[in-house]
């Protein structure tokens, strides 16, 4: 077994923005019309990681009619001068998750720790208590829920785009962050289409156009929870 078993979560809040890497420059904010897997993810690791895992999204239904609004924001600029840009929320957004995790293979350090069963109870706890750590839909203005669903709920609840397909062209889709310090960050982007309310990401796995992002740098953790401790803190 190189998996754990599939997990399913009901992700929703008020409002989420999504933004759009081609709308940062000019210091407006547009949303996507749909959650790419980098954000997906992270809300995921909100619920529960750890250093020996990897959480890996399959796939998404978007549950809610995609709606969204401009609201005019007041930015401080460097010099203390203010500006007024315009950002462009989604609101009301739900979105059913189906998601997995599996091993970090670049931390041999952590082999002792690979356990599926603690983990994937840990995860499942984690989903009952509605998350470790905040739930952020696309930024930290954006405050979201996660919750348990069953795969009965995942597969069977009606959403509004059921018997919709449709294409979104290309988008930001993850990052490929580096094994090691330094190492080169990449972005994937990949067409993004919507078929029957679902957006397949397993099947975009190593599909997609790599863009260099830029080198990045990060802190390897020389102490951590072991799985046993962290079961026994729930």
């Amino acid at each position: 077994m190189n998996q754990s078993k599939f997990f399913y979560a009901k992700i929703y809040g008020d409002r989420a923005l999504i933004t759009s890497p081609e709308s940062k420059s000019g210091g407006e904010k547009l949303s996507y019309d749909l959650p790419t897997r980098e954000m997906l993810r992270g809300i995921v690791d909100a619920n529960y990681f750890k250093p020996i895992l990897r959480n890996v999204v399959d796939e998404v239904r978007v549950m809610h009619k995609i709606e969204s609004y401009t609201q005019g924001t007041r930015l401080l600029l460097k010099n203390g001068k203010a500006d007024l840009s315009a950002y462009t929320f989604l609101i009301d957004v739900c979105y059913y998750i189906k998601f997995h995790f599996e091993w970090n293979e670049a931390r041999d350090d952590l082999k002792g720790d690979r356990n599926f069963n603690k983990h994937e109870a840990i995860t499942a706890r984690s989903l009952k208590r509605g998350g470790r750590r905040p739930i952020f839909l696309g930024t930290s203005e954006c405050a979201g829920y996660i919750e348990e669903l069953t795969a009965e709920q995942y597969e069977n609840d009606p959403g509004y785009y059921d018997d919709k397909t449709l294409g979104f062209g290309l988008m930001f889709n993850e990052f490929i962050y580096p094994t090691e310090p330094g190492g080169m960050l990449q972005a994937v982007y990949a067409p993004i289409n919507m078929k029957n309310g679902r957006i397949d990401y397993a099947a975009l796995e190593g599909k997609g156009i790599l863009r260099e992002v830029r080198n990045y740098d990060f802190k390897v953790p020389t102490q951590t929870k072991t799985v046993d401790e962290e079961l026994e803190d729930y």
